[in-house]
């Protein structure tokens, strides 16, 4: 059976449902990314002037101590949640591209119809919903890190009084 121009079309166009989900995906995490960023690079700059303020005085006062060890341990995490989140955008990107190419390569199946170009489509489709899955995935443990950064800061703000219990 022939395939029309028209059913060609409609399947090229099929895939854009994926590129659309899989670029509003990505401007979510970009998003979350920057935030993850800044806050690294805030706690960066506190830590470097506490680090400051121990090299002025030689010693830091029992808050200030307390504050940089928890800074500490709050980098590790959000460090390691940079680096889910930088995979999670890598993952969604490549498979975004793996999409435009299945489009792309419905539509040379249809001009030159050769055994190879068959099931080509399908393979490239189904290697962007890996990567869309692994990225969402990705996305999915850095929200159980998150959840760890926040308590230790709750935590934080309880031990040095600055918040009541919850």
């Amino acid at each position: 059976m022939s395939i029309t121009a028209t059913q060609s079309i409609q399947a090229i166009l099929a895939p854009a449902v994926m590129i659309s989900s899989s670029s509003l995906f990505f401007l979510g995490l970009n998003a979350r990314h920057s935030a993850l960023l800044t806050r690294i690079r805030l706690l960066t700059d506190e830590k470097r002037k506490i680090g400051k303020e121990l090299t002025h005085r030689g010693h830091l006062e029992a808050d200030e101590d307390v504050r940089l060890g928890n800074i500490r341990n709050q980098l590790k995490f959000l460090l390691r949640r940079a680096k889910f989140v930088r995979n999670s955008v890598f993952c969604n990107a490549i498979a975004a591209v793996l999409f435009v190419f299945t489009s792309l390569s419905i539509g040379l199946d249809y001009l030159m119809p050769t055994p190879l170009t068959g099931d080509f489509p399908l393979i490239v489709f189904i290697l962007g919903m890996l990567l869309f899955l692994a990225g969402v995935t990705l996305t999915g443990i850095d929200e159980f890190i998150s959840y760890s950064v926040i308590l230790m800061e709750v935590k934080e703000a309880e031990a040095t009084g600055d918040v009541g219990k919850f």
